[in-house]
C-alpha cells in the first residue's frame, strides 16, 4: 500500500478589522454622546438660547407695549446665536482637552495610531453635532418668538422666508459649527481646557470691539479679517452674494482650518 501524504492544512489567518475613517467617526460619536458633560452643555444651551431670545422679545413687548415696534423675530433669534457659539466652544475644546487630561486620548492613540485621522474625526463630529444642534435650537427660538409676538399680536414677516429668514438660521448655525472645529484645534495646539476656552472667547467676542475701539488704520483692516466679523455675512440675509460676501465666508472657514491643521501638527509630532 502506498502511503497518501496528508496535505497540509491552510490555516486562514484571521486579521484585525481596518480601522478605516468612518470607524474613527463612529467611534468618537459614541465617545461624544457618553460624555454627560457634552450632553449637559447642549441641553443647557438650548435652554439659554430659548431664554435669551424669547425671554428678551416678551420683555421688550411688556415694555413697549406697542405691537408695531416689536424688533423682527429674526433679529432677535439670531441675537441668541452668540450662545450657542459659547457652548460650541466648550464642546470643541472639551472633545479633546477632557481626553487628554484623563489620558484617554492616549489609550485612543494607541489603538488608532493614524493620529491625523483621529482629529479629523473628531472634527467631523463635533461640526455635525454643533450644527444640528445649533439649528434645531434657533429654529425653536424663532418658534418661541413668533408665538410671544403672536400674543402681542404681532404678525410675523414670512415674506421670502428662505432667504429672509432661514438660510439666515441655517448660517448660524453653520458659523456655530465653525467655532466648534476652531475650539477643537486651539484645544489640540494648547491642551489645555481652561487655556483654550479662554483663548477662543477672548479672539471672538472681545478682540473684534477692542480693534473697533482703537484710533490706528491698521485696527479696522484687522477687524475685519477676523473670523466673528467675517462670520456676520453667513448670518446676514443676501439675496445677492457679492465679492465681499464671499470673501468674508472664506475667512470664516480659514480660520477653523488653520486651526486645524495646526492642531494636526501638533498632535502628530507630540506624544499625547
Amino acid at each position: 500500500m502506498t502511503a497518501i501524504a496528508a496535505a497540509p492544512r491552510r490555516t486562514a489567518s484571521l486579521g484585525a478589522p481596518r480601522l478605516t475613517f468612518s470607524r474613527l467617526v463612529r467611534a468618537e460619536w459614541i465617545g461624544l454622546t457618553s460624555l454627560r458633560g457634552t450632553i449637559a452643555s447642549l441641553v443647557v444651551g438650548t435652554v439659554l438660547v430659548l431664554a435669551v431670545s424669547v425671554g428678551m422679545t416678551a420683555l421688550l413687548l411688556a415694555v413697549n407695549g406697542d405691537p408695531a415696534g416689536a424688533p423682527p423675530a429674526l433679529m432677535m433669534t439670531l441675537g441668541a446665536a452668540t450662545v450657542a457659539q459659547i457652548i460650541a466652544v466648550l464642546v470643541g475644546v472639551g472633545v479633546f482637552a477632557k481626553e487628554h487630561a484623563t489620558g484617554s486620548l492616549r489609550t485612543q492613540l494607541a489603538a488608532a495610531p493614524r493620529r491625523v485621522a483621529t482629529v479629523g474625526a473628531k472634527a467631523v463630529v463635533v461640526a455635525v453635532s454643533t450644527f444640528a444642534w445649533s439649528l434645531a435650537s434657533l429654529l425653536l427660538s424663532f418658534a418661541g418668538v413668533v408665538a410671544v409676538g403672536a400674543v402681542w399680536g404681532v404678525e410675523p414677516a414670512l415674506d421670502d422666508a428662505l432667504t429672509a429668514i432661514l438660510l439666515p438660521i441655517v448660517g448660524a448655525a453653520l458659523f456655530t459649527a465653525l467655532v466648534g472645529v476652531l475650539s477643537l484645534g486651539v484645544a489640540a495646539l494648547l491642551r489645555s481646557e481652561t487655556w483654550s476656552v479662554t483663548l477662543v472667547l477672548v479672539f471672538l467676542l472681545v478682540l473684534p470691539t477692542v480693534l473697533l475701539t482703537l484710533p490706528f488704520e491698521w485696527a479696522p483692516t484687522i477687524h475685519d479679517a477676523l473670523m466673528a466679523p467675517a462670520g456676520d455675512a453667513l448670518m446676514t440675509p443676501n439675496a445677492d452674494v457679492d465679492g465681499e460676501t464671499v470673501r468674508d465666508i472664506a475667512i470664516a472657514f480659514a480660520w477653523p482650518i488653520a486651526a486645524l491643521v495646526a492642531g494636526m501638527a501638533v498632535v502628530r509630532r507630540r506624544d499625547a
